[in-house]
This record gives C-alpha cells, sequence and structure tokens, in this order.
C-alpha cells in the first residue's frame, strides 16, 4: 500500500489540489460564475489556444529531432512524439518536473539510440528552453518593470527568487566548461552536507548521478558551442517553445471578449508567473500556479471571469498537456529498435 502510495504520489497530490479548488470555489458560490462564464467562450479563439498547445508540442519534437539528427542519429517523427510525450507527462506528475527528462532518454534508449546521446539531446532541449525563458521574461520585465510592480506587488521576490534558482542554475551549467572541478566540488559538498543533516540517504548513489548528469550537461554543453548554427536553432525553436505556451493566456483573454489590455502585457504577466513558480518543489507547482495565477492577472480579468480564466488557463497549460502526453505516447506505441538509424557520414 505505502509502495502504492509513493509511486502515485504526484498524482493523488494533483487529484486533492483540483479538488480542493472546485471546493473553495463552491464555498464561495462562484462555481456557477465560472460556468456562466466559460459557456460565453468565443469557439474561435478557444481553437486558437488549442493551436498554440499543438504548436509547443511540435516545436518541442522538432527541437528533439534536429538535435539527434545532426549528431548522426535520424529518427522518425513518430519516436520524437513518444519521446515528447513521456516527457511531457512524467514532467507533469513529478515535482519540478524532474521525471520528464529521465524517461526521455530511457524512451529514445530503447528505440536505439544511446543513452549519452539521448541524455546529451534532453539536456540541451532544456538549456534551451530555460535560457529562452529567462530572457524574454528578462526583456519584458524590465521594460514593463513599474506597471509589474504595481500588479504584483506583494509577490516581486518570488520573481527575484524565480530567476535566481533558474538563472543560477544556467549559470552553474556555464561553470562547467572553464570551472569543472569546482562544480564537481560544490556538488560533492551539498552531497555530503544532505547526508549529515539526514536529507540524503543514499549519498554514494546521489553523487554517482550528479556525476552522470553533469558529464551529460557538459557533453549537450560542448556540442553546442562547437556549433554555433545549432545553438542558434535550438535557442529559436526554444524562443517559439516559450510564445506559443505563453499564448494560450492571451487566446483565452480575447475568448473572454474582453479588451483593454495589451497582448503584451498579458505575455509579460504570463511569463513572469511562470519563472516565479517554476522552482516550486511540487508536481506541476500546484497550487503556487493557481493562487499565482489569480494575484498576476487579478485587474486584467474581471473579478467575475478570474476565477473561469484560472481553470481555463490551468486546464490548457497542465490538464491538457498532460493528457496529450499520455495520448502521443500510447499512438507512438511501444516498438523497440524501429525508429531510428545511425547516419553513415557526418551529421547533416
Amino acid at each position: 500500500m505505502k509502495k502504492a502510495i509513493r509511486k502515485y504520489a504526484g498524482v493523488i497530490y494533483i487529484a486533492l489540489m483540483s479538488v480542493a479548488v472546485l471546493i473553495v470555489l463552491s464555498c464561495t458560490n462562484e462555481l456557477g460564475q465560472v460556468w456562466t462564464a466559460m459557456r460565453s467562450l468565443d469557439g474561435r479563439w478557444v481553437f486558437a489556444a488549442l493551436g498554440c498547445i499543438a504548436a509547443y508540442l511540435f516545436l518541442r519534437m522538432a527541437a528533439l529531432r534536429h538535435y539527434l539528427i545532426r549528431h548522426g542519429v535520424r529518427i522518425s517523427w513518430r519516436t520524437a512524439m513518444g519521446a515528447t510525450g513521456v516527457g511531457q507527462f512524467y514532467s507533469a506528475i513529478t515535482p519540478s518536473a524532474s521525471g520528464g527528462q529521465p524517461m526521455q532518454v530511457l524512451w529514445l534508449r530503447r528505440r536505439g539510440v544511446p543513452a549519452s546521446l539521448g541524455t546529451a539531446c534532453v539536456s540541451a532541449k532544456f538549456l534551451g528552453f530555460q535560457t529562452a525563458f529567462l530572457i524574454l521574461g528578462g526583456v519584458l520585465g524590465l521594460t514593463n518593470w513599474a506597471a509589474v510592480s504595481e500588479q504584483i506587488y506583494g509577490l516581486r521576490w518570488l520573481v527575484v527568487a524565480g530567476y535566481a534558482v533558474n538563472g543560477g542554475l544556467i549559470v552553474l551549467v556555464m561553470l562547467t566548461l572553464p570551472r569543472a572541478g569546482i562544480v564537481r566540488w560544490l556538488g560533492g559538498w551539498l552531497v555530503r552536507l544532505g547526508a549529515k543533516l539526514h536529507l540524503v540517504k543514499r549519498p554514494q548513489q546521489v553523487l554517482e548521478r550528479f556525476e552522470a548528469s553533469f558529464a551529460d550537461y557538459r557533453t549537450a554543453l560542448l556540442s553546442l558551442l562547437k556549433t554555433p548554427s545549432d545553438a542558434l536553432v535550438m535557442f529559436g525553436l526554444s524562443l517559439a517553445q516559450v510564445v506559443a505556451y505563453m499564448g494560450v493566456t492571451v487566446c483565452l483573454y480575447h475568448a473572454f471578449g474582453l479588451s483593454g489590455a495589451s497582448d503584451l502585457w498579458i505575455l509579460t504577466l504570463q511569463t513572469l508567473l511562470f519563472i516565479a513558480a517554476a522552482f516550486v518543489p511540487l508536481p506541476g507547482a500546484a497550487g503556487a500556479q493557481e493562487s499565482g495565477f489569480v494575484v498576476f492577472f487579478r485587474g486584467v480579468f474581471p473579478e467575475g471571469n478570474l476565477a473561469a480564466a484560472m481553470l481555463c488557463w490551468r486546464f490548457f497549460t497542465y490538464y491538457l498537456l498532460m493528457i496529450a502526453g499520455l495520448a502521443m505516447t500510447a499512438l507512438a506505441g511501444k516498438r523497440k529498435g524501429e525508429d531510428s538509424e545511425t547516419l553513415p557520414d557526418s551529421p547533416e
């Protein structure tokens, strides 16, 4: 029983949080207003939001396939779809999206992609996505900081903390090139400290996993720096993913028939919300995302539409992606070793 609970802890937590949100809405008599607001949605903009989600998933598949082909392994779109889907699903149900990358590597390895290359691939995608998010959020946030500070007054520290955590990770990865020894020492020190505080139960295993992950990230970064054109392509695909993902909120704003707030302002708030909530160590940052949306978008969405907008946004950007990831994995099938081909010549 305990093993089953631990195995499905993420799913159980997500279900409990979803029920809690519905209970809160029921107790505040807002559930009826939410239903009324949803029934008035403009179908054209709802389909546009669906298009944003489809574009986001397709761009993730394209980035994965591009990287592997450029490094000598040609995979089918079917395999790329399965790897993207399984990564999306496990990212949704594990704390800090920690399960997505390992499952992608496993999916690719079972289809003939070497584990080292698969890990380098998902690492490069992660770096590109994080960098694109931070740059876009930084540009939008700084150019509108006075308005942002007024809008999210009490939560400015969350945005700063989000940048510190996510930006610190990027800096740490960049240090793996000129200062690899320092990073290894720091990682080992943190593991030993965790063991002394009884936070790490198997320090040797954790240290070995850290060393392996460190080597994979370093390999991915070196491969990108050796081919600047590939790095630009990966960054471009990542930036397009970010815009497509953030564009869902813009579509929903128009779906409610609202006007007055610019698309750029909505994109700014949504990007900063994602950065602020990204470091919360819970599956899907559940709880933080919902409450953050209410604070960030109060005044943008009228009081009568705010709860409905939050539920619709959460459905599109989380639950729908989780369902889509599961469906993509199932459609890709369970074939092994049939969808990848090592290219005989140098990468295209």
